[in-house]
């Protein structure tokens, strides 16, 4: 169906009465609205949504959000390269009862922390000033980096560095900072701009970062599973991630090429006369207080989950007498893989159901309940823990991270997609990047917390 709008002319000379004129404005099949439609709210302005490349643009919105954490997924999964690349290089690698380095100690903490700071930082400028810089240059830009600074680290797995591990030690948290702060301008930008569109392709965005985790867990059992040397299996796995990136940037590419884009982004046709509206603190703060709620929300989800994943996690060990099952295969499968994939179902199903609706208090109770999961991995199996072992078995451990990384995915999204939509259309894009700055203030806090579970772990 369409919308009718109609005027009431008198013809040019005439001295008769009114005409009626009506004219019938066409709605796009894929997304079932015009633009200025906001659920139940008033629409602003009728216009066509153009027909064609809509379900292109959300696959490629898929795939930027699978970029956005790539490099994060990335460097938390190649646990066992990091622990050879810092291993005590003056005993035989085979050599039982060795014990850990402080670098290898220090690594899944140092990692965490340093990835956050910087994203939380540039996730807060970018709520700030994102108006005072283009979207398609900062996501450009952003992108760009990501690639050559992740390119570097492949390069790193080629090079002989048990001579100077203080100093690869020290250059690897330099390329975790720069890379996160690359990736933080571009998830931030990139949720600003999904913002501007339909919920579904939030959704896709949120979808496309936690199957980016399930893409980045899959690659390393593969290439652990080849047989390969450490530093061997470990280029193959950094490879895939550049490749992805590459393709990455193809796609945003050719999707901000598309009419579909332009609508919804206000850059195909602006409006002749019309000056931009000036932004202002007061302003930001009007919107802010719009939002709060959802903010805080998805600020704890992220607290919770970076306190305890995957600095906490790691430190689990599996009581299995399978002894390729519990060195090799059970952190890359349960803490990582199975993270991931339960992350991608809770995002995927908040975008089916969308319960509890927007506002309502239930989500906000969901969100506290998830504090529970932090004494529950710290009762799980950890033989060097001050703290006792209650629940040794790997199945409850399995159970755990399940619901753990389900209810992340499925509380996360939702927060993400009803954000935006709690403010009026011209403020969505701002709205969004001020989520992306509160999700970043959680992976931040979650961040700095893990340091202290992990030791007490």
């Amino acid at each position: 169906m369409g919308d009718d709008l109609s005027w009431r002319i008198r013809p040019p000379g005439s001295v008769g009465p009114e005409v009626d004129i009506s004219v019938r404005l066409p709605v796009d099949d894929d997304d079932e609205m015009l633009e200025g439609e906001r659920g139940d709210e008033t629409p602003l302005i009728k216009r066509a949504v153009p027909h064609f490349r809509g379900n292109v643009v959300y696959a490629c919105f898929l795939l930027l959000g699978l970029g956005t954490l790539l490099p994060w997924n990335f460097f938390i999964t190649a646990q066992t390269y990091w622990q050879y690349k810092f291993r005590n290089a003056s005993v035989p690698q085979n050599a039982s009862d060795i014990d850990k380095t402080s670098l290898q100690v220090l690594y899944t903490p140092m990692q965490v922390c340093l990835s956050q700071v910087p994203n939380f930082l540039f996730l807060f400028i970018n709520a700030l000033f994102s108006h005072l810089i283009s979207q398609r240059v900062r996501l450009l830009t952003s992108l760009t980096m990501m690639i050559i600074l992740f390119s570097l680290t492949t390069t790193f797995t080629q090079v002989h560095t048990d001579t100077w591990q203080g100093g690869f030690f020290a250059l690897t948290m330099i390329i975790i900072i720069l890379i996160n702060s690359a990736g933080a301008i571009f998830q931030g930008g990139l949720f600003g701009v999904a913002g501007m569109f339909p919920e579904k392709y939030m959704t896709a965005v949120v979808s496309g970062q936690a199957l980016g985790g399930v893409f980045a867990s899959g690659a390393r059992i593969v290439s652990l599973s080849v047989g390969a040397a450490d530093a061997t299996s470990a280029f193959i796995y950094f490879m895939i991630a550049v490749a992805v990136m590459v393709v990455t940037l193809g796609a945003f590419l050719y999707m901000s090429n598309t009419d579909f884009y332009k609508h919804y982004t206000n850059c195909q046709t602006p409006e002749k006369n019309e000056e931009p509206k000036k932004r202002s603190l007061g302003s930001d703060l009007l919107i802010f207080k719009e939002i709060w709620p959802i903010g805080v929300s998805v600020c704890g989800v992220f607290a919770v989950t970076l306190a305890a994943f995957p600095a906490l996690c790691v430190t689990i060990q599996s009581t299995s007498e399978n002894e390729k099952w519990a060195d090799v295969y059970f952190q890359p499968v349960v803490t990582f893989l199975l993270f991931n994939v339960g992350d991608y179902l809770g995002r995927q199903g908040a975008g089916m159901i969308m319960w509890p609706q927007r506002g309502s208090k239930i989500l906000y109770l969901m969100v506290f309940l998830r504090l529970i999961f932090i004494p529950l991995f710290l009762f799980c199996n950890k033989p060097d823990s001050i703290i006792p072992s209650v629940f040794t078995h790997d199945s409850w451990y399995i159970l755990f991270m399940l619901l753990f990384s389900l209810s992340n995915g499925y509380c996360s999204s939702l927060c993400m997609t009803y954000g935006p939509k709690m403010v009026s259309e011209e403020n969505a894009e701002k709205a969004s990047s001020m989520m992306a700055a509160m999700l970043g203030l959680g992976l931040l806090s979650g961040g700095l917390l893990s340091f202290a579970f992990a030791l007490i772990g």
